[in-house]
C-alpha cells in the first residue's frame, strides 16, 4: 500500500475511530482530505454508501461493544494495586447485564476516579487511532500529536533493570550457535512503546542513530529499556535472549 499524506487533523481521525459503528459510517475522502459521515437514518443512505465504494475512500473499521469492554477491563486492572476491593466491585458490575450502564454508575459514585477513567479512555483511543494510521500507511501533515521520542544509551553504572530481569540476557547466537562472550548494550526510552506508530519511530531512531535493527525490550521499571547484543564470533545481532 502506497503511503498517503493527509491534511486532516488527528482529533478528527480519532473521533471517527471512536464513533464508527453499524449505521454510522465514517470514511476518508483521499482526494479532498476530509472525513465523510454517512448515517443510516438518511433517506439516500444506501445510495451514498454506493457512491463511496471506490479506492478514493478509506472506511473506518466499525466499532463493537467488545472494544469498549476491553478498555474498561484494562482500567480496572490499572487501579487494582491501589484499591483491590474497589477493583473487585468493578469486576462484578462487568459480569452483570448492562455492564456499561453499571460501570458508569459506579464511576459516578467515585468522583476521584472519574478523571483517571477519562484520561485512560482517551489514551487507549489515541493508541487505537495511531495504530489505525500505521496499518493504513497514513501520515498527517500536522504531526503535533506524535510524542517526542528520545533514546539514550546507558553506561554500565546507569543500567538498573527491574528485579525480575536481573538474570535476563543473551543465551545463544541464532546464526553460529555461540553461547559466550556477548557484548550487551542498553538504551533508555523516554516514553512507553504503546502503539504501532511509536514502535515504528523507535525502530527508525535505533537504525539511524545507533545502526541497530535487532533489539529487545524490558519493561517494568521507571522507564522502558532496549537491549541489543552482538555475537563476538560472527558479529550477528540475532541473539536468543532468556532468563
Amino acid at each position: 500500500m502506497d503511503k498517503m499524506k493527509l491534511k486532516i487533523p488527528f482529533e478528527e481521525i480519532k473521533t471517527a475511530v471512536e464513533q464508527a459503528s453499524y449505521g454510522h459510517h465514517y470514511l476518508i475522502d483521499r482526494k479532498n482530505h476530509q472525513i465523510v459521515f454517512i448515517n443510516e437514518i438518511e433517506n439516500d443512505y444506501e445510495k451514498k454508501l454506493a457512491e463511496v465504494e471506490s479506492d478514493d475512500f478509506i472506511d473506518f473499521e466499525l466499532g463493537v461493544p467488545d472494544d469498549d469492554f476491553l478498555i474498561m477491563e484494562s482500567f480496572i486492572y490499572g487501579i487494582q494495586e491501589e484499591n483491590f476491593e474497589l477493583a473487585e466491585k468493578f469486576h462484578v458490575v462487568l459480569e452483570q447485564k448492562k455492564p456499561f450502564k453499571h460501570f458508569k454508575e459506579l464511576i459516578g459514585k467515585h468522583p476521584e476516579l472519574e478523571e483517571k477513567w477519562f484520561k485512560h479512555k482517551d489514551k487507549e483511543l489515541t493508541n487505537e487511532t495511531m495504530n489505525w494510521l500505521c496499518i493504513n500507511n497514513i501520515e498527517l501533515e500536522d504531526e503535533s500529536f506524535m510524542p517526542k521520542i528520545e533514546i539514550r544509551e546507558l553506561n554500565a553504572k546507569e543500567v538498573k533493570l527491574p528485579e525480575e530481569f536481573e538474570c535476563f540476557g543473551p543465551v545463544e547466537c541464532m546464526n553460529c550457535k555461540n553461547n559466550a562472550g556477548f557484548k550487551i548494550r542498553y538504551f533508555e526510552l523516554s516514553i512507553s512503546n504503546e502503539n504501532m506508530l511509536i514502535d515504528k519511530e523507535i525502530k527508525r531512531l535505533m537504525t539511524e542513530k545507533y545502526g541497530i535493527k535487532d533489539y529487545g525490550t524490558i519493561a517494568g521499571g521507571d522507564k522502558e529499556i532496549l537491549t541489543s547484543s552482538k555475537c563476538p564470533k560472527c558479529d550477528s545481532s540475532e541473539i536468543f535472549e532468556d532468563f
